[in-house]
């Protein structure tokens, strides 16, 4: 099962970062993403470890749902889904 995925990039290591979660695509919305969220992701998608982080302006940050929001890892994670994150204000809280 496929969770996480980079789109819109030059290649399968590069793209904007998507969350698969209650049955969609979602993107993560995060104001300071760094090299640490962004190895987390590498690791877990195979590419190695990050090169770089992007932090394109909001109106290139994606349209559709958000899946996280305010994520933020140490680097050592081995998913985006455990570093600290919030889910979207929308989003229903199980309980």
């Amino acid at each position: 099962l496929r969770i996480l995925r980079l789109v819109g990039g030059g290649s399968r290591c590069d793209g904007r970062v998507e969350i698969f979660q209650r049955g969609m695509w979602g993107r993560v919305l995060v104001d300071h993403w760094d090299v640490q969220e962004a190895t987390v992701v590498c690791w877990q998608l195979r590419c190695g470890e990050a090169e770089t982080a992007y932090n394109p302006p909001k109106p290139q940050r994606g349209m559709g749902p958000v899946a996280l929001r305010g994520i933020q890892c140490a680097g050592h994670e081995a998913s985006p889904t455990l570093c600290n994150t919030s889910l979207p204000q929308s989003a229903p809280v199980a309980g």
